[in-house]
C-alpha cells in the first residue's frame, strides 16, 4: 500500500533542498571573487530566477504526462531510440554528479577533520552509507531525509553566532560596482551550487499533490534554496573584506573559527559537523536517482554496476586535483544539455506535435 502513496510537499521539498545544498554553498563566496566580488549575491539571485524560468519549463512538460516518469516520457515523445539514448545521457550526468560529490565531499572531511585518513577509505565509508540509504523505497528514503532536515534549524540558529564578531556592513557596498558584466559572469558560479534542483524531473509522478500545487511546492524550495545561498553569503562578506575571501576556500567555515565560549570551543568543527549530514545526503539522492532512473518506478532496484560505475569514478580522480577540476567542468558543462537543452526540447516537440498523455487534457 505504501508505494501506491505519494509523496508530500515537506517529503518532496527537503529531498530537492538536501540535493543543493551541499559543499558549493560553502564555497561560493570565495569561487565569486573572481568576478562578482562583493556585488555576488546579485549574482545569486539573477541565477535563482533564471532557475525559476527552468522550472516552470519543467512543470509544464511534466503536467503533460502526470503519471509518467521521465524516462518515459522522453520515448513518448522522441521515439524509442532516441529516448533511450537521452535516458543515457542523462544516466551518465547522474552518475558523474554523484561521483564529483562523493570527490569533493571527501576532500572537504580530509581538509577540514581527518586529514590523516586515506581518500578511499573515508570514501568507501561514505559510498557504503549511501548504499545503503538508497536501498530502501523511494517513500521511506524521503521520510529518512525528511528527519534529518530538522538539522537546518540548528544550523540557522549557529549563524546568528557570527554577529558576535566586528563585522562591516561597508564590505557590500557600493552595490553594483562591480559592473554588470562581472554580476552576469558569477551565474556560472551561483549556478553550480544550485545543481541538484533537477531531480524535480523524476519527482512528479509520486508526488501527491500536483499541477499548481507542484508548481508552487518547487517555487517555495527555490525560493527557499536562494534565500540561504545569498543570506550566508552576505553574512561572509560583512565578516570578511572581498580580500580575505578571496584567500579564504571555505569562508563560511572559516567565520565561525574565532568564535570560542566557555562551554563551546572550535564552533567551525561544529558546524562543519551538522554541515557534513546534509552534505552527504546530498551524494545519497543522486545516487538513489542514479541507482532506480532507468527502470524508475520508487522502488528499489538492484544497482552494483551503478555502484562500482561511481566508486571507480571516485577512485580515479581521487588524488588528482586536474581530473577533480575535469568532472567539475563536464558536470557543468553537460548539466546545460541536460539540465536545459533536453527538456525545453521535449516541451516543444510536444506542445508543436500535441504529444500528451492519453486522457489528458492541457
Amino acid at each position: 500500500m505504501e508505494s501506491k502513496l505519494g509523496l508530500s510537499k515537506m517529503q518532496i521539498f527537503f529531498l530537492v533542498v538536501n540535493a543543493q545544498v551541499g559543499i558549493g554553498m560553502l564555497t561560493l563566496p570565495n569561487k565569486l571573487q573572481e568576478t562578482s566580488k562583493h556585488d555576488g549575491w546579485i549574482s545569486i539571485i539573477l541565477t535563482g530566477l533564471c532557475i525559476q524560468c527552468i522550472l516552470f519549463i519543467y512543470w509544464l512538460l511534466l503536467r503533460r504526462f502526470p503519471n509518467s516518469n521521465y524516462h518515459e516520457i522522453t520515448r513518448s515523445i522522441l521515439g524509442k531510440h532516441l529516448g533511450k539514448l537521452c535516458n543515457l545521457a542523462t544516466f551518465i550526468y547522474l552518475i558523474m554528479t554523484t561521483a564529483y560529490l562523493l570527490l569533493v565531499s571527501v576532500k572537504l572531511i580530509r581538509e577540514i577533520l581527518l586529514d590523516r585518513t586515506p581518500s578511499w577509505v573515508l570514501g568507501l565509508l561514505i559510498f557504503t552509507m549511501c548504499m545503503y540509504l538508497c536501498t530502501s523505497s523511494i517513500h521511506v528514503f524521503a521520510r529518512i531525509i525528511l528527519v534529518h532536515s530538522v538539522l537546518f534549524l540548528f544550523l540557522f540558529i549557529l549563524s546568528f553566532f557570527p554577529y558576535t564578531l566586528n563585522m562591516d556592513f561597508r564590505n557590500i557596498f557600493p552595490i553594483g560596482s562591480s559592473g554588470l558584466k562581472n554580476i552576469i559572469f558569477g551565474f556560472k558560479e551561483s549556478y553550480i551550487s544550485f545543481l541538484g534542483f533537477e531531480i524535480i524531473l523524476f519527482l512528479y509522478p509520486l508526488a501527491a499533490d500536483k499541477n499548481k500545487a507542484f508548481l508552487k511546492n518547487i517555487s517555495y524550495i527555490n525560493l527557499f534554496v536562494s534565500g540561504l545561498t545569498v543570506y550566508l553569503t552576505i553574512l561572509a562578506t560583512l565578516v570578511f573584506n572581498s580580500n580575505l575571501l578571496a584567500q579564504l576556500k571555505y569562508p563560511i567555515i572559516y567565520m565561525f573559527r574565532p568564535l570560542q565560549f566557555e562551554a563551546l570551543d572550535r564552533m567551525d568543527l561544529i558546524f562543519f559537523s551538522m554541515w557534513a549530514i546534509p552534505l552527504v545526503l546530498s551524494v545519497s539522492v543522486f545516487l538513489f536517482f542514479s541507482n532506480v532512473f532507468l527502470k524508475y518506478d520508487g522502488k528499489h532496484r538492484s544497482f552494483p554496476v551503478t555502484g562500482i560505475l561511481i566508486f571507480a569514478l571516485f577512485l580515479l580522480a581521487k588524488k588528482s586535483n586536474v581530473m577533480l577540476d575535469y568532472y567539475l567542468n563536464f558536470v557543468t558543462l553537460y548539466s546545460y544539455f541536460i539540465i536545459g537543452i533536453i527538456p525545453l526540447t521535449l516541451l516543444l516537440i510536444s506542445a508543436v506535435l500535441r504529444i500528451k498523455e492519453k486522457g489528458e487534457t492541457i
